[in-house]
């Protein structure tokens, strides 16, 4: 008895390490694939072959590989009593982004009547600071929407918010590119947007969302229901701060001094305030909401204690 206790503990851990490095593995081979075919798909068909054909494939591998990825390592997160399924993530990504992305560009377009004090250029200040308020209530409705039969705990909050920010990054950026692809070198513009837009996916749309759902779905756990509380309301308005000086702040500096050079440092810095105050607030709120103990690891560890591990798929 106590050998075989002192034995199946090892065997436990050793099998759920094996599981997190075969995750691991299985994350890094998706990326590199994804981004493979995407160079493909764009420096020889696109560039080189001129198939404009294979256009929306390119545009959409581009905007997903980051925050598909982010869905991906989310998926695998999933505890049994998160009462969350890989297929709800799914749904809240696909269908919650687009209709959020519906929304929110709806409400966008009625921004643009407000009288703005900076006319020229692509878009208002006005416009660009209350795009932070109307895209994150846009996410928030659809948070709602997709998490109506959801259990409702911070934790899951956290993860239905987070797929409804994937799927609004993902086609918003589909847009962006698509609305920089011209010129003399389209891929070429179009890769350097896709980068970018890749590069600060995990720090806009997906950590705002998050948040919000964490929110929603706290002042939702005692009955169940969702309700506007001073939580939500406080953390709709600290995103959509966060989403409009990410937007704005250069804008503004440049519709206020016309210098290009404190616009750029502006927009460097608002984004270094953003990323550090929206981290260190979403490692909070995690931390406070911790997996649960009976997580599939566990029980896989406590079942490999009595029994062979399971042949690799």
């Amino acid at each position: 008895m106590s050998t075989t206790g002192k034995n199946a503990a090892p065997s436990g851990r050793t099998h759920v390490r094996h599981r997190r490095e075969h995750r691991r593995t299985h994350t890094a081979a998706f990326v590199l694939g994804a981004t493979a075919l995407w160079l493909y798909l764009g420096f020889v068909m696109l560039h080189l072959l001129h198939n404009n054909d294979v256009l929306p494939a390119w545009v959409f591998v581009g905007a997903a590989v980051v925050p598909v990825t982010l869905l991906w390592v989310m998926v695998h997160r999933l505890r049994v009593t998160d009462t969350l399924t890989w297929g709800r993530l799914a749904i809240a990504a696909g269908f919650g982004g687009l209709l959020a992305l519906a929304l929110g560009s709806t409400l966008d377009s009625l921004t643009g009547f407000i009288p703005q004090p900076h006319p020229g250029g692509d878009a208002g200040v006005v416009s660009l600071a209350a795009a932070g308020f109307v895209e994150e209530f846009a996410k928030g409705v659809l948070i709602v929407v997709v998490g109506w039969r959801v259990v409702k705990s911070t934790r899951n909050g956290l993860f239905v918010g987070g797929a409804v920010g994937i799927g609004f990054s993902v086609y918003e950026t589909m847009g962006y590119i698509l609305g920089h692809y011209g010129g003399d070198h389209p891929v070429f513009i179009g890769t350097a947007v896709a980068i970018e837009r890749g590069i600060l996916a995990p720090f806009g749309h997906v950590l705002w969302s998050s948040l919000l759902g964490a929110a929603l779905f706290t002042a939702a756990a005692k009955t169940g229901r969702f309700r506007v509380t001073g939580l939500v309301l406080g953390a709709y308005v600290g995103v959509a701060v966060l989403h409009g000086l990410w937007d704005g702040a250069s804008p503004l500096v440049t519709a206020s001094t016309g210098s290009q050079v404190l616009a750029m440092v502006t927009e460097i810095g608002a984004g270094v305030v953003t990323i550090l105050a929206g981290g260190l607030i979403w490692r909070h709120v995690a931390r406070s909401a911790p997996a649960p103990a009976d997580a599939p690891d566990d029980v896989a560890a406590t079942t490999d204690a009595v029994s062979p591990a399971p042949p690799p798929a």
